[in-house]
């Protein structure tokens, strides 16, 4: 229950839900993420131009699994290479927190500390990032693994919608024994960015970003 109120006051807070998880200086990103399998809600506020603080609320389902988590999280920009067609950057994530495993007739809560790097790549036609984010309570291992890569159609001016194609791979331990395959559509206008698609095994997925 205190999952969905913590997600219904950060939809509240900025209810529009740039491809990148952090701005400019006082800027506040808000995204949400909703699947069959894995679901989030955060909004972080950036402190400079290379660190960041949020919160999240989150939902894993999957293999018998019920994980609900509610945290805080610093975000440090370690790395970025400016080109003159290309950015590279380089991501780590601290996030710590309250989560509840259900499997069963088991429910704990435990207290969590996650760590995630991520890598990214893009210009204004390529794009690629890969993430792994550890998560372990107890005896569970819940770390996720995800890749994506694709292109744009086109270049677009700044305030036309510029669209892509990108293929996401994402695999969570103890949710599945496969690796999820999901060909989306990304619509980037502005801040404001939008990615839809449905993974092979016919499950949708809808990502939405909104900086300000």
């Amino acid at each position: 229950m205190f999952s969905k109120i913590f997600i219904i006051l950060l939809m509240f807070i900025n209810p529009q839900l740039i491809a990148a998880p952090m701005s400019y200086k006082g800027s506040i990103t808000t995204m949400g993420e909703a699947s069959k399998h894995f679901s989030k809600v955060e909004s972080n506020y950036a402190l400079t131009g290379k660190d960041s603080i949020g919160i999240k609320a989150f939902k894993l389902k999957g293999d018998g699994y019920d994980v609900y988590g509610e945290g805080l999280f610093y975000l440090k920009r370690l790395m970025r290479v400016n080109e003159i067609e290309s950015q590279t950057n380089l991501w780590l994530f601290t996030e710590s927190g309250q989560v509840s495993v259900k499997k069963n007739s088991r429910n704990n809560d435990h207290f969590y500390l996650s760590p995630k790097i991520q890598f990214d790549y893009e210009t204004r036609r390529i794009y690629a990032m890969t993430s792994h984010q550890i998560l372990r309570v107890q005896h569970d291992n819940f770390d996720t693994t995800k890749a994506k890569a694709g292109f744009s159609f086109y270049k677009t001016e700044y305030n036309e919608t510029q669209p892509w194609f990108i293929l996401e791979l994402i695999h969570t331990n103890s949710m599945s024994k496969k690796l999820e395959i999901i060909p989306t559509i990304r619509l980037i206008n502005k801040a404001l960015y939008l990615e839809a698609g449905v993974s092979t095994d016919g499950n949708p997925k809808l990502h939405l970003m909104h900086t300000f």
